[in-house]
């Protein structure tokens, strides 16, 4: 059976606004002259106070590194949290990180994709929501529309394309449930 289908890549339009394109030239810029250059736990809350003039909602003790790459300021919510060097939060849409959760180095958080059944493959989005008390292992991916429940752990280089429940540890590409979260005081 024949399913070939005429993919129109050169007719790819960019639907975000003109003042969207403009923002985030805007905030390149300032990311790598009054961002990036401030390394150092010294300088987080000049970070937080710099991702809060694009709009950011930065709440509580939040530690962001400084070659984190954010792709949309204002389009991020983060309260007492860690995100480690070298994380990608690709927020064409929103991204909430809740209180107490690290997002450990090298993680791809990406809230937008290309519809693959559209002539044109045109931009999709959706949030991403990871609750409180969320460990992100090394080199994670989480992809658009994704909720990750309290408590919750992502092992390294998980690939997480659906909700996870709270409590819970996941890991492998893709990701699928390995056991329950139980924390003890020993």
């Amino acid at each position: 059976m024949n399913n070939e289908v005429s993919v129109e890549n050169s007719r790819y339009k960019n639907e975000l606004s003109f003042s969207n394109k403009l923002g985030r030239l805007v905030w390149r810029m300032t990311y790598y002259i009054f961002f990036r250059p401030f390394i150092g736990n010294v300088f987080k809350e000049w970070r937080n106070l710099v991702l809060r003039l694009f709009g950011a909602k930065i709440t509580g003790d939040t530690k962001i590194f400084a070659s984190v790459r954010i792709w949309a300021p204002w389009n991020l919510e983060v309260d007492s949290a860690c995100i480690s060097y070298n994380t990608i939060l690709y927020n064409v849409d929103k991204i909430y990180i809740g209180k107490s959760t690290v997002i450990s180095h090298n993680v791809h958080i990406c809230t937008a994709s290309h519809d693959i059944y559209h002539k044109s493959h045109r931009l999709i989005t959706k949030p991403i929501i990871i609750k409180d008390k969320v460990w992100v292992a090394v080199d994670s991916f989480i992809g658009p529309g994704v909720t990750v429940g309290q408590g919750a752990v992502i092992g390294a280089r998980a690939a997480v394309f659906k909700d996870v429940q709270d409590w819970s540890v996941v890991g492998g590409n893709p990701a699928k449930f390995i056991k329950k979260r139980v924390i003890s005081d020993a």
